[in-house]
């Protein structure tokens, strides 16, 4: 397993019944941390790297997003411990079964219902308005956030994108050696970007992360926290359009098709969309590996090779026009 995964212990299991759990059980692991079922009808949650002042953040950018009154359930953080160094929450179980369980990776299409779905989960989200809470979020591994030193989220996330690349553009420009002309026309489109209020950005909607019913019937919204922030709503669509399906052999085809389908139902850009898929890219080419040994900065390197973000991103071509 890489070392940036969380994985299952004995030693969770067997303090978590110490803890008068004893009908505790695995219920997933990833990048953030390992989470168990405590078989009370709520969840703990051991965090791989996090600390408790980022944890109390959360959980008041949980009772943020719960207060918009959404019809999807949301997380909500009831304690936050510390066990010998490492942040523990428990949180309330939300309903629903991952999406991600009912899609197939080699799936040719999304499911026309599981297309459904996401657009429901984001304009659920689109209706919670930016807070001050979620522009305080750190940005993976920074001590800073998004909108640190800015007012404006085009200009936090342009300056976000420049520390990134200070950091780490010697590493992509190994794998993509004009990425200096493709980064120069990304400033310049995000700077010709129209103004739209700001909301809530889960910045991770994976299908294991939007729980649903039989009917592929958006129930709850998970893990918030990757790329949290308050921002522009189409930054949300790009994303979610991008990492719908990562790395299965279709999924060009399956982002096309819902980039297509979230601009033809939100009214947004297309243009606008790539702008911010290939933003994506750049942000997150390094956040798991500095060096860019992971599937994800492959991943990145081959969102800022594509085809119709490449053209896009062309300095001669003309802005895009508002959403």
């Amino acid at each position: 397993m890489p070392e940036f995964l969380q994985a299952h212990t004995l030693r969770w299991l067997e303090h978590l019944r110490r803890r008068g759990h004893p009908d505790v059980k695995p219920l997933g692991a990833g990048v953030e941390g390992a989470i168990y079922d405590l078989g009370d009808g709520t969840v703990a949650k051991i965090w791989r790297q996090r600390r408790g002042t980022e944890l109390t953040l959360m959980q008041k950018i949980y009772a943020d997003i719960a207060s918009a009154g959404l019809p999807v359930a949301t997380p909500e953080i009831l304690a936050i411990e510390q066990v010998n160094g490492t942040a523990v929450t428990i949180e309330r179980k939300l309903p629903g079964q991952p999406l991600q369980a009912r899609l197939g990776s080699d799936d040719r299409w999304l499911d026309p219902s599981a297309a459904r779905c996401v657009v429901d989960v984001l304009r659920s989200l689109a209706s919670v308005p930016g807070t001050a809470s979620m522009r305080r979020v750190p940005f993976l591994d920074e001590d800073q956030s998004l909108w640190a030193d800015a007012e404006d989220f085009g200009i936090a996330l342009a300056r976000l994108l420049r520390r990134r690349v200070a950091r780490f553009g010697q590493v992509i420009r190994r794998r993509l050696p004009d990425f200096d002309s493709r980064f120069a026309g990304l400033l310049d489109m995000l700077a010709a970007l129209d103004k739209v209020p700001d909301t809530v950005i889960h910045g991770d909607l994976v299908p294991g992360n939007i729980l649903v019913d039989e009917h592929l019937r958006p129930l709850a919204i998970l893990d918030f926290g990757f790329f949290t922030t308050a921002g522009d709503p189409r930054l949300d669509g790009a994303i979610a359009a991008a990492i719908m399906n990562m790395y299965g052999p279709h999924a060009p085809a399956i982002t096309d098709q819902l980039t297509a389908r979230l601009a033809a139902d939100f009214g947004y850009s297309v243009d606008v969309l790539l702008i911010y898929q290939a933003a994506y890219a750049v942000a997150t080419s390094n956040a798991f590996t500095p060096d860019g040994s992971d599937g994800h900065f492959a991943w990145s390197i081959a969102q800022l090779r594509r085809p119709d973000i490449d053209a896009v991103l062309r300095p001669h071509r003309q802005a895009p026009g508002t959403h």
